[in-house]
């Protein structure tokens, strides 16, 4: 069960060290037997373990958020998914996907910090 996803491009999962908690976004691109493709603008990432994760959607062209464990990151990306969430009917979230995810890296790293108004 992914305990602290961070969030992450699919082109940023390349070769970091597995098991890694992740939280993606993506359009489902294939459907198949406990296995989809996921696509974001930079590359595809292929999620297993459908059975067995809350929420699951599996609808080809649904955009969707995926919580789980990254288990493989060399060539294309494996993750595991426990939580899905159909994002479909907020089109907000994907265009704000991208900047979303380099200001939580850029908070990780302590490059800017949280203000509370």
């Amino acid at each position: 069960m992914a305990v602290n996803p961070i969030k992450y491009l699919s082109k940023d999962l390349i070769n970091k060290p597995t098991p890694l908690d992740v939280w993606l976004q993506g359009t489902i691109e294939t459907v198949g037997n406990d296995i989809l493709i996921i696509s974001d603008n930079f590359g595809k990432v292929k999620v297993t373990k459908l059975e067995s994760a809350d929420g699951v959607v599996d609808t080809k062209s649904t955009y969707c958020c995926i919580i789980g464990v990254a288990v493989n990151t060399k060539g294309l990306p494996e993750v595991q998914a426990t939580k899905f969430i159909d994002l479909s009917m907020q089109p907000q979230m994907k265009m704000s996907w991208e900047t979303e995810v380099q200001e939580a890296q850029l908070l990780i790293q302590g490059k800017i910090l949280p203000t509370v108004k």
